[in-house]
């Protein structure tokens, strides 16, 4: 009995080893057939992108943002920062080595060191696979944008170029008088009416032919284009490259600039105001002609500008001015922008999915740019006869976080009015481009900031009396070419000439 007893337990044994075996086999065919599933499933899950963008007020969660997450099956983690932050803190999280996937910049100088460190990847070896992503911008657009290597590293914002006009109070020149001023010496007699002669009637002394906020290489560009020399902006002379900080006419602008400031023509202001106030200012309607923003024109009240001027201003109209002449035999008109855009986007080289990135980067830039300017058709906007018409109101938009993204957009001006469109098409006329636009050099990377801020700080300082004009801007330019400005001219006219 005892042997019979072993031996069917031995048998049972098999028994369940043989079934064990079975049951084991099924059970790893099923878990494997589990694994190709939880794979596939794995790869339409949404991939965590890390964001580092040019914003100051983008929510942690908003309609927006869910709806890019859902067009992209992506989930976006959003670092923000301000522009006079932005490339600081970016410096700063680079070499931390918590590299975002997309990051904002602006800059040509940081441009060329994120090229130089291999934290960008080159975004046409991904046109074919993307194609909606090379067609979102122009040839030319991406040409500025290409490398010495031949490569493309990042898209920038595409907008309307300049944002900026000479326009002048039509309102204050029909009350003294006066046409549009043609000459630098017409200009100077309506620069003096509008601050000595009370246009808005509230019996102070209170508004100005134009203003700005501590920088002069903007919103004096028609007195210093009116003598041929655009403070920090590269223009041609003779066939090579030259700033026009340094050129002898910008002296003179100088002395025109002083003599309007001695008089109480300019906002004295101007030295201490940020852009904030100035843009109150400007929509309050203190400064009757010069560099205006361009979106004054916008009876659509496209960016704000417009809705404020007249709630304030009634009667308030604007007109566009032709180049002023009278300080130069070739005067020129006000400056563009560069065609690569303010603030350019670029995907880094140690994101771990780049098609999430492009993808996101693609659908910004194509699909989904109409979306990141004014949201959903039918619930934030209609079209009729032909044009966009916003059925929500700024305050209304900025809860839903619409257009404050960033990412390859290009700024749409469809609800914009014809006024704007005419404007623009003024500019064409008064434009100066950039021959400069697009050539990258190791130069502009070390020397280009500190050159500007120093412009900056010296000519303000001619115009507001800290300086002799005379013999301090001669000691301005020695000083400008031994900061870096000679180094940096030669290397531009190297690469200008190769071209």
């Amino acid at each position: 009995m005892k042997k019979f007893t072993v031996i069917l337990l031995i048998i049972a044994m098999c028994l369940a080893s043989f079934t064990g075996c079975g049951k084991k086999d099924s059970v790893n065919v099923t878990s494997n057939e589990n694994n190709d599933e939880s794979n596939k499933e794995k790869s339409n899950e949404p991939v965590k992108l890390k964001l580092f963008l040019h914003s100051k007020d983008i929510q942690e969660e908003s309609f927006t943002k869910d709806y890019i997450e859902e067009k992209t099956n992506t989930i976006l983690e959003v670092t923000q920062v301000t522009t006079k932050e932005l490339e600081n803190k970016l410096n700063l999280i680079l070499a931390s080595g918590n590299r975002p996937d997309i990051m904002n910049f602006y800059t040509d100088a940081m441009e060329d060191k994120l090229v130089k460190g291999g934290a960008l990847i080159p975004l046409n070896k991904y046109f074919d696979k993307y194609p909606e992503l090379k067609a979102a911008r122009t040839d030319r657009e991406w040409e500025v944008m290409t490398h010495d290597d031949g490569n493309i590293y990042a898209i920038g914002i595409s907008t309307a170029n300049p944002l900026s006009i000479i326009g002048y109070r039509k309102d204050w020149l029909d009350k003294f008088g006066m046409d549009v001023p043609t000459t630098l010496d017409e200009y100077y007699e309506f620069a003096k009416a509008v601050a000595l002669k009370d246009p808005d009637g509230n019996g102070k002394n209170d508004t100005y032919a134009f203003g700005g906020y501590s920088i002069v290489d903007r919103y004096m560009d028609h007195i210093f284009g009116a003598y041929g020399a655009l403070p920090h902006y590269w223009m041609e002379k003779d066939g090579k490259l030259v700033n026009g900080s340094v050129l002898p006419e910008a002296k003179e602008a100088l002395k025109f600039l002083k003599k309007m400031y001695d008089e109480k023509l300019i906002d004295p202001e101007f030295v201490t105001d940020d852009s904030k106030r100035w843009k109150t200012k400007v929509k309050a309607g203190t400064f009757g002609g010069g560099e205006m923003k361009i979106h004054l024109f916008d009876k659509n009240n496209h960016q704000n500008y417009y809705v404020p001027f007249k709630t304030k201003n009634p009667e308030g109209e604007f007109v566009f001015g032709p180049i002023l002449k009278g300080g130069s035999d070739n005067p020129v008109g006000i400056r563009m922008a560069s065609i690569k855009g303010w603030v350019r986007t670029g995907v880094s080289s140690e994101t771990k999915d780049v098609d999430a990135a492009l993808r996101l980067l693609t659908w910004t830039a194509s699909e989904g740019n109409k979306f990141i300017n004014y949201g959903l058709e039918g619930e934030h906007y209609k079209e009729e006869n032909g044009k966009l018409i916003r059925t929500i109101d700024n305050n209304k938009s900025s809860e839903l976080d619409i257009n404050k993204y960033n990412i390859a957009k290009k700024i749409l001006f469809n609800h914009s009015s014809n006024e704007l469109f005419d404007a623009f098409k003024h500019n064409e006329s008064i434009a100066l481009a950039n021959p400069a636009d697009g050539i990258l050099v190791s130069e502009a990377t070390k020397y280009d900031a500190d050159l500007r801020d120093f412009t900056n700080i010296e000519f303000i300082s001619m115009i507001v009396g800290a300086i002799d004009i005379e013999t301090g801007f001669d000691s301005f330019v020695d000083e400008w070419n031994k900061r870096g400005g000679e180094a940096l001219t030669k290397a531009l006219n190297e690469k200008y000439q190769s071209r």
